[in-house]
């Protein structure tokens, strides 16, 4: 029996769906879907007011979802973990034991509870995001004044292009960027094909573009990035999936059309109704992503 391609969803595909239960349920059912790690994390700290976007609504949508037959994705955390430990590459983003959790379990979501599984996830996550940015600035500053991509990339208006100038930039010293960021022994069995490596190179050509970003003569950074690294997650994902489904225009799609060129990406309007998102993404989607 052929094996059904493995389709990654996005939140803001998960958000869309999440208003009516019963459409997003009917959707997981049909395909095979992955939920990443990362869209649990979101729900977890979300802070939007909004009752369609409240932790609690998002986490139930979330706990629906997984025990309608989407699949719960490794976290970044425990796939570096794994490939630490046994230096070998991970082999796939689906989280087979946790996924039967949650099928089988009761998911608590309780305020206090949120709460603090938020406080948790802010704790680990930030601190990597500065140090990604310290080692950025003078690998930035390097490739400009050695290869003069400063003025080359400030006359390219499409991202997707100068994604693809940051991932070949990116590639070309990922040895040295592995080997700084970890420990000796990974350095020496790291490879292409390790999960850490993948997700290393999305986040150095993020934080590239974003370095470039902030050199641009008035530009204006906001202050919070956190979401868009968070956002990377489901692209890296890719690295095993075969396609990704998202509404992300402005980093995901670039991002993953640079990253991964011979991988699907599906784009679609969340700014519909309900069931006008879900048909678009069902006329999108092939065959090959249905259960058989």
């Amino acid at each position: 029996m052929n094996v059904s391609e493995l389709l990654v969803v996005d939140k803001s595909i998960f958000h869309s769906l999440c208003d009516c239960d019963e459409k997003l349920c009917a959707f997981v059912k049909n395909y095979n879907v992955v939920l990443p790690d990362s869209l649990a994390v979101e729900c977890l700290i979300s802070e939007n007011q909004e009752p369609s976007k409240n932790p609690v609504k998002l986490l139930r949508g979330f706990d629906k979802a997984i025990k309608a037959g989407a699949k719960m994705g490794y976290s970044s955390l425990k796939l570096f973990k794994e490939e630490s430990l046994t230096l070998c590459t991970a082999k796939s983003v689906v989280d087979e034991s946790t996924t039967k959790l949650c099928r089988n379990g009761t998911l608590n979501t309780e305020a206090d509870f949120i709460q603090q599984e938020a406080q948790y996830c802010r704790k680990i996550f930030e601190p990597n995001i500065k140090l990604l940015l310290e080692i950025a600035e003078p690998l930035y500053d390097n490739l400009c004044k050695r290869d003069n991509l400063a003025e080359e990339i400030r006359k390219e208006k499409d991202r997707t292009r100068r994604f693809e100038t940051w991932i070949h930039a990116t590639d070309k010293v990922m040895i040295n960027v592995i080997s700084h960021l970890f420990s000796e022994q990974i350095g020496r069995y790291a490879d292409t094909n390790w999960f850490i490596w993948q997700l290393s190179r999305l986040y150095f050509a993020y934080s590239l573009d974003l370095v470039f970003i902030k050199n641009l003569p008035g530009s204006c950074i906001k202050k919070d990035i956190s979401n868009d690294f968070y956002d990377i997650e489901p692209v890296s994902y890719l690295s095993r999936a075969d396609g990704l489904l998202t509404n992300d225009q402005k980093l995901q799609v670039p991002l993953a059309k640079a990253a991964f060129p011979k991988k699907d990406v599906f784009a679609v309007d969340t700014a519909k109704d309900v069931q006008h998102v879900l048909d678009d993404i069902i006329d999108r989607i092939p065959e090959s992503y249905k259960i058989e």
